[in-house]
């Protein structure tokens, strides 16, 4: 897509947002993103671990947008700090294009605390080509295999 038409379809889907249609990733139960386990404080899991969210080929038609992301649930011990990286494509380096920092506060009370936060990026990103969505996280405590569970927010009629 040329920077033109691009540029276009930003400013309809802003002025012009009648059709677009927003979606939350994965369609059904979300996956939990953890750490491996064994990672040190504020480092991501070894060998770029990325816990798939959604499949390729099941998301919209191209091209779709990256708007933000939906945090459902919370393993995390009590005051810790965390940053969710939510990529596209295969599981390689690379393939972040958002991080969002998460601080837990609450105290367990179940097996997972309910919580639901919603993060909205200030300008959407453009997915091509129908790729897989992938996350992984980093988080302030010691190693321990726990994290978040996200779901994606995509938009899709931008500009028509």
């Amino acid at each position: 897509m040329a920077l033109k038409s691009e540029v276009d379809q930003l400013f309809l889907g802003l002025v012009e947002s009648g059709n677009i249609r927003y979606t939350a990733y994965p369609i059904g139960a979300a996956v939990a993103v953890v750490s491996d386990g064994a990672a040190a404080a504020w480092d991501y899991p070894a060998a770029n671990l990325h816990i798939e969210i959604q499949a390729a080929g099941l998301l919209p038609a191209d091209p779709c947008w990256f708007v933000g992301v939906v945090i459902l649930a919370n393993d995390l011990e009590v005051a810790c700090y965390a940053d969710l990286a939510i990529g596209f494509g295969a599981d390689a380096a690379g393939i972040d294009r958002a991080e969002f920092p998460y601080f837990n506060e609450i105290a367990a009370v179940a097996a997972s605390n309910l919580i639901m936060l919603t993060y909205y990026l200030p300008y959407p990103i453009r997915i091509a080509g129908n790729p897989r969505v992938a996350g992984r996280i980093r988080k302030s405590s010691a190693a321990s295999g726990v994290g978040i569970t996200p779901k994606v927010i995509i938009a899709t009629a931008i500009g028509t």
